[in-house]
Parts: C-alpha cells; structure tokens; sequence
C-alpha cells in the first residue's frame, strides 16, 4: 500500500510541474480600429450629355444597292468609336440590310456586298457619302479630262497601242500599231473603262485600218498631245477622306513614276519623281486643279516637300500606310 501511495503522489507532482494554471497564462489584449476619421466618399453619376439629333434620313429600304463614295469608313457598329472594318478607295457598290440610327448626329446604314460589312454614315444635306445606284452614274464611264485633239489631225504612239473594233478594253483587237507611229483621229473622245477612246485610222501592210484605241492615262499617256481639253479641267472626283498626318505610299500599274511639283498643277516645276513605294506625309487637305485632287506632301526619307495628285477613282497613285484620325471625321469635302 505505501508504494502504491509514493507511486500516485510522484504522478501527482509531476502533473504540476508540465500544467500551467489558467489564472497564469498572458493574454493578448485585442484592440479595437479606431473609428475613421474620413467619410467614405458617394459616388455620383456624372450625367450624360444631350445626344445629338440627326437630320432626315435618305429612307433606304432594306435590299435596295446603293453607292459608297471612296474615303469612308465602315464600322463594325453606328457609332464613330466602332472599330474600322473594311474602307474602300473607289465607289462601291453595295447593298442596304438595316437601319437607319442615329448616332453621333448622323445617321447610319449598315451595309454588305464587297468585303466585311459594316456600318457607314449616310451624311448630311449638301454632303452625301450613299445615294441610291440608280441615281449614281456608272463609275466606269467617268475619265480623266482627255487630251485636246481634233478631228482629222495626226497624232504619235508613245508606245505599242492595241487598235480594237470598238471602243472598250474587252473589244476585239485588230492589229497593234508600234511605237512612234503617226495616226489619223476620225473621230472621239468616248470614255468607256476609265479611258477616253479615238477613232483612227492606222496604216497596215499596203491598207489602212480604221478602230478604236485608248489614249491612257495621266503621266503615261499612250499617245502624243500637250494640251487638256478646256471645258474638261474643271472636273475633280470627290477627293480621298484623308487628314494630315496620314502616311501614304505611291503606287502605279503602268511602269511611269508620279510627279512631285512645286504647286497643285501639272504644269508646275516637277520637285522629284516618286518612284513606287516612296513613303509620304500629307500636309494638309486637297486642292482641285487640272482635273486632279492634289495633296501637300513631304517626302519622309528626304524631307522634300511638294504637291502630288491622288489619281482617280479605280487608278488611284498612292496606297494608305496609316491613316491619321481626325477629331470630326468626314467633316469636309
């Protein structure tokens, strides 16, 4: 029985020594946040501003074609922050499927038929950008101003021109007349694919053949004059939609490199001959002259400045390497 009390005492002892009373352990004191001293702000709603109205619309039905004059945008959405998804350098064909809404104080057509479609504005009184296909004239039957030539003079090939049937790229071809050949006009001008044709009559063999042939185009002309028609110079198509700042890159199909002169004019001093891909700035907006809308421009590599010609629709002379926005896009003619 002793060891059996010596055995629980020791037990007993030993407990005491690894327990630690509760009335001993240090407590962590927690302390409260202190109330803020700044009130946290209510957020308000800054109102909207008015939206702004639009004038009468053209009313387009759905289905019915309409015309896209060059320059314009089309937006993924009616509204001037849509994203830019197709933009066409000559007038376009297209086709109306909704709308109009009015956005931005335009109202907008949203339209498909060549590339991705999209949302374009329709414009204002005085300043259209669409108009129905059948008020529009056949882009292909608008030319250059053709040259001054009259009925019964000679004339000289600047190069190997194709004498056709008719008047037209797609008629058939006769004979080829070589370079520096002197022919006979009969009869012309007929613009037909962008080019003013002549009747003539060239020499074949021991005969003489009489057909059609296409006098070219501006800076590379297939045959010999030196003067521009004079009801003719007036004449300007609507100009690219491009703002200063845009960066350009000339361009051509027909092996002739483009004209920086001194002034908006062809028969301004030439400034240098801008061969294709030469980059440009454009300085500020066009200038009609000669038939042709002309832009200030500098050349990026050299810093010379001059005036260069766009071209025409369906033969433009320069090709957009980015295109500079502007605060109040199509806002000017």
């Amino acid at each position: 029985m002793r060891r059996v009390f010596l055995f629980f005492l020791l037990l007993l002892l030993s407990l005491s020594l690894i327990l630690v009373p509760a009335a001993a352990q240090t407590l962590i004191p927690t302390l409260p946040f202190p109330p803020s001293s700044t009130p946290v702000p209510t957020l308000t709603q800054v109102p909207s501003s008015t939206p702004r109205g639009c004038f009468a619309s053209l009313g387009f039905s759905p289905g019915v074609q309409v015309v896209l004059i060059p320059g314009v945008n089309v937006r993924h959405l009616p509204s001037l922050s849509g994203a830019v998804v197709n933009y066409y350098t000559e007038s376009t064909l297209l086709r109306v499927t909704d709308g109009p809404v009015c956005e931005n104080g335009y109202n907008w057509w949203r339209v498909e038929g060549v590339g991705n479609p999209g949302w374009v504005i329709e414009g204002r009184p005085g300043r259209y950008y669409l108009s129905e296909a059948a008020l529009t004239p056949d882009p292909s039957t608008i030319c250059s101003p053709p040259l001054a030539m009259t009925t019964g003079a000679r004339t000289r090939t600047l190069t190997g021109v194709r004498v056709h049937a008719d008047a037209g790229l797609g008629s058939l071809v006769l004979t080829v007349v070589p370079l520096n050949t002197s022919i006979e006009v009969l009869d012309g001008p007929v613009c037909l694919n962008r080019i003013n044709w002549w009747r003539v009559r060239v020499p074949f063999d021991d005969i003489s053949v009489e057909g059609w042939v296409g006098e070219g185009y501006p800076e590379n002309y297939w045959l010999e004059s030196n003067a521009f028609a004079a009801t003719a110079t007036a004449y300007c198509p609507r100009p690219l939609r491009l703002a200063p700042g845009t960066k350009v890159g000339i361009t051509y199909d027909d092996a002739v490199a483009r004209s920086l002169r001194a002034a908006p004019s062809r028969s301004a001093a030439l400034v240098e001959r801008l061969i294709g891909g030469v980059a440009l700035e454009l300085l500020g907006e066009p200038v009609c002259a000669d038939g042709f809308n002309w832009w200030q421009a500098r050349v990026l590599s050299t810093d010379i400045t001059g005036w260069v010609a766009e071209g025409r629709p369906g033969n433009y002379w320069f090709d957009i390497i980015y295109q500079q926005p502007t605060p109040t896009p199509l806002d000017w003619d």
